[in-house]
């Protein structure tokens, strides 16, 4: 459990569709609301017409620049100062901006195969929709392949194979934080 003086902030990151919302909402079900902060990092896209991202002609919504990071450090930041016993961070792209990553004092990588990924992100409904049906192939998975080489073989991120029950994931995390 996280001290009186600093929270223990927690980063649900990796996979698309692998459970990190429904785990954040778990996790503020089962702790002292009061003492509790969640941000998604779904909040902080740039919009659409936005000249911060997307400068190559592409629609690419699974990139680090597709996000206000500054904005979202700052949150967190900000979160810290208000004492509160636990930060959940969940998103798709938590520990490839080394600021908003040095944060972060528990760490899970979500992990999902590919056709179980596809599977899923072809059942939900995204708004803006997808720009085109090749886009989880073109866009999506070379990025999330380039998570997985870079993330999965570090001793201080912990992984969550998300083909588990969902229940479980949950439990462990919830065990694994208090």
């Amino acid at each position: 459990m996280a001290s009186e003086l600093a929270p223990l902030v927690l980063g649900l990151g990796g996979v698309t569709c692998g459970g990190k919302t429904t785990v954040a909402n778990y996790l503020k079900g089962q702790l002292p609301k009061d003492s509790l902060a969640v941000i998604h990092q779904d909040d902080y896209y740039w919009p659409e017409d936005s000249s911060h991202w997307n400068n190559d002609g592409t629609d690419n919504w699974d990139e680090l620049a597709a996000f206000d990071m500054d904005k979202l450090i700052k949150d967190v930041k900000e979160k810290i100062s208000q004492k509160f016993h636990y930060i959940i961070i969940e998103g798709i792209m938590l520990y490839e901006d080394t600021r908003l990553e040095e944060l972060i004092d528990r760490k899970y990588f979500f992990i999902l195969p590919y056709e179980e990924c596809k599977n899923r992100r072809v059942l939900r409904a995204y708004e803006p929709p997808e720009p085109y049906p090749e886009y989880f192939d073109v866009m999506y998975w070379p990025v999330y392949q380039q998570q997985l080489e870079l993330f999965t073989h570090r001793a201080d991120i912990k992984l969550v194979d998300s083909t588990n029950i969902i229940e479980a994931i949950q439990d462990a995390i919830l065990a694994d934080i208090q």
